[in-house]
């Protein structure tokens, strides 16, 4: 089942961030080894990545104008 996702973070900037490709777990742990290899200064690590939270507000029923 494909639920893995790479997720990097730049050692030299500090900048993250996580792909969007999903991967099944071989297949993530694999390809995260070889980006490790080819790229040093960025560390790569298969993750399941944590749902997106909902925007705030978008949860809430706006109230009709009366009028």
């Amino acid at each position: 089942m494909k639920t893995y996702a790479i997720r990097w973070k730049c050692t030299v900037t500090g900048r993250i961030g996580t792909g969007t490709t999903l991967f099944e777990r071989e297949q993530a742990e694999s390809l995260a080894a070889e980006l490790n290899e080819k790229h040093p200064d960025i560390d790569h690590e298969a993750i399941i990545p944590a749902p997106p939270s909902p925007e705030p507000g978008a949860a809430e029923l706006v109230p009709p104008l009366s009028g």
